[in-house]
């Protein structure tokens, strides 16, 4: 089992597809088992005859036809954000998922502003922390400094998904 997140789509919203164009998008591209979870481009799905990241890229540009979405979509397997121990951090935590660079160029924790600190981070993600209530911070610290586009997720919002689907 895999999880797409798509960067800058919120089910229903402009450029974005309804839940039901999302959910073609990926059996027309020999998804099963999907789960769209919120509607915040968040889907878990299995790839039983294809690579999960080739998936998620042609889910995108299907989407482009449908809906004029034109984003990136990064795509992790879900034993591997199991293992990230999601549950031990504290409030205000929230998720960057990138393609980046390793190792991650800033000594750990890092805090680029007051309102912000990267806990841990690696090629494929980082940790962020946010010291304003109800913020969000990470897409933008982490994709200015690495010079990449990244999207993030509240750990909530993750946990809420393992939870899901355990």
């Amino acid at each position: 089992m895999h999880v797409a997140f798509f960067r800058n789509l919120n089910l229903g919203q402009p450029t974005s597809p309804n839940r039901d164009q999302l959910l073609e998008a990926f059996a027309a591209e020999g998804a099963i088992d999907v789960l769209s979870h919120q509607s915040n481009g968040t889907v878990a799905f299995r790839a039983p005859a294809h690579d999960p990241q080739v998936i998620g890229d042609a889910v995108a540009r299907r989407l482009g036809q449908v809906c004029s979405y034109a984003d990136i979509t990064l795509v992790r397997p879900v034993d591997w954000l199991a293992s990230l121990g999601l549950g031990d951090l504290p409030e205000g935590c929230e998720l960057t998922l990138v393609d980046g660079p390793s190792p991650f160029p800033e000594a750990l924790p890092w805090s680029p502003s007051p309102e912000v600190t990267v806990l841990g981070a690696d090629h494929l993600h980082a940790v962020v922390q946010n010291h304003l209530a109800r913020r969000s911070f990470g897409t933008r610290v982490v994709e200015r400094r690495l010079g990449v586009p990244a999207t993030s997720r509240g750990v909530d919002t993750v946990l809420r998904l393992l939870a899901r689907l355990s």
